[in-house]
């Protein structure tokens, strides 16, 4: 049996998280709170296995509890507009970050993954944390381990499009003059840029280059 701590300020969201365990193959006690003192009391008092967290406008917690617990795998569950209070867990030590906004399927998928000590980022989170946070040299460390393992799940084959803006980076090119080169937005290139240095797992140019010529 796992101890499961659910954490939610909303009530009907708080029930509708135990709906994510129904099809994985464990049986659960669920400990419920709409509070971080809740939560609190629930690492005192149990053996916890497991700590979903889900992060909205009202919530209370912070990176200090996780790096506090962090020998506990959590799991946060956020709304879109707030990806990045869920982004600064994430850096703290959770084991999964997933969008309300995805399917059950993949809330399924994140859960069994972390129950396997494994970490797992959905998509749209990826996305997210390599607009904020790919190119701040002050974060790059844990990027690295974040791209690490999220790219051994995923495949890393860039398409044509990608393949071209890659190598005219490489070649020298800056943003703005693929962009004119190509006819395309700026935003553009910048966005396949990133995909680009997401699926490769680097962080700059001179890493990039040194991986497509191998």
């Amino acid at each position: 049996m796992l101890h499961v701590i659910l954490y939610d300020s909303h009530p009907i969201i708080l029930r509708g998280l135990k709906e994510f365990f129904k099809n994985l193959e464990h049986e659960f006690t669920f400990l419920e709170t709409g509070t971080v003192a809740g939560v609190s009391r629930y690492l005192a008092s149990h053996k916890v296995d497991l700590v979903v967290v889900g992060v909205n406008e009202k919530t209370g917690i912070d990176s200090k509890i996780i790096q506090k617990h962090s020998t506990i795998p959590w799991v946060v569950m956020y709304n879109d507009n707030l990806y990045k209070k869920a982004l600064s867990l994430l850096l703290a030590g959770a084991s999964g970050c997933i969008s309300k906004g995805c399917p059950d399927l993949e809330a399924e998928r994140c859960l069994r993954e972390v129950l396997a000590s494994r970490r797992y980022i959905c998509e749209s989170t990826l996305q997210k944390f390599g607009y904020e946070f790919l190119f701040d040299p002050v974060n790059q460390s844990q990027i690295r381990n974040f791209l690490k393992y999220n790219l051994q799940r995923k495949p890393n084959k860039l398409s044509p499009r990608e393949q071209q803006v890659a190598g005219l980076l490489v070649s020298g090119m800056k943003t703005s003059e693929i962009a004119t080169a190509l006819n395309v937005r700026h935003s553009t290139v910048s966005t396949i840029k990133r995909t680009v240095m997401l699926k490769k797992n680097v962080i700059n140019i001179v890493e990039l280059a040194s991986v497509l010529s191998n």
